[in-house]
């Protein structure tokens, strides 16, 4: 899914490399100044009437992170004007079913401005497969963090993709590609035969690789016992995500 509006705004600035996608100069056409500044507890407000807008920045954030927040809070200046809105760390990029609706919306904007689907589909359909190395390849060519462009291939519907978030080896959140029916409804805490639970309980491993694993490390239904998926996970601190790919009729709604 995708923003249309933010989408508009690159196409019809004509911009057709993602390094071209210059979200300060963007700012200052829609009539908002960019003030990068250090900020306590959270990553980006605005402040804004009529035609005119200050959105500041935390300028210890990391660059990839700026750059989401940016257009995080230029979606709540497209979509939300007349509100003073205040965007905490958890807001964006996090999960979907507990933000608020206009968060879900700015993130969307956000997502959509950094990442529009006319250059990122055919910059994914070079990539051979979806993995995490090859998403990593992605998010380094639009300067988008790992997760964020994660999420935007699971948002696109490009393929039968569900990425899912582990702390301590128990789900947090996930979400899935539009085209994946409601039954493929992930464990609470994947089984020990996935490799997510590996990487959960054994510090010294970062990753895993795409690999094939039982449907049932993941999924209790009827199916799950007779299918398999790829399963790709990292970790990083005390989380682990997992790239589930789930290709067939039998995964489709």
């Amino acid at each position: 899914m995708s923003d249309r509006f933010a989408e508009a705004l690159i196409e019809d600035l004509g911009i057709k490399r993602p390094e071209d996608i210059d979200l300060d100069a963007i700012a200052l056409m829609l009539g908002v100044t960019v003030e990068y500044t250090p900020l306590q507890g959270c990553e980006a407000l605005i402040v804004g009437a009529d035609r005119r807008a200050i959105i500041k920045v935390n300028s210890n954030s990391l660059p990839e992170r700026q750059r989401f927040s940016l257009g995080h809070e230029l979606g709540h200046w497209h979509h939300h004007k007349g509100k003073v809105l205040y965007c905490s760390h958890d807001d964006i990029e996090g999960d979907a079913r507990r933000a608020r609706e206009t968060e879900q919306i700015a993130d969307n904007y956000s997502a959509s401005l950094l990442m529009p689907s006319y250059l990122f589909k055919p910059a994914l359909a070079a990539k051979k497969r979806i993995t995490w190395k090859s998403i990593g390849e992605v998010a380094e060519e639009f300067n988008c963090s790992l997760l964020a462009t994660a999420l935007r291939v699971v948002d696109l519907n490009v393929a039968p993709n569900m990425l899912v978030l582990l702390r301590n080896g128990r789900r947090v959140w996930f979400r899935r590609a539009r085209d994946l029916s409601n039954a493929w409804f992930p464990l609470e805490a994947p089984e020990a035969e996935s490799f997510a639970f590996d990487l959960s309980f054994d510090p010294r491993k970062v990753a895993m690789g795409p690999r094939k694993v039982s449907a049932s490390s993941w999924f209790d239904n009827h199916l799950s016992d007779r299918l398999d998926i790829i399963e790709d996970s990292i970790r990083a601190g005390d989380c682990v995500y997992t790239f589930l790919t789930l290709e067939g009729e039998q995964f489709q709604d």
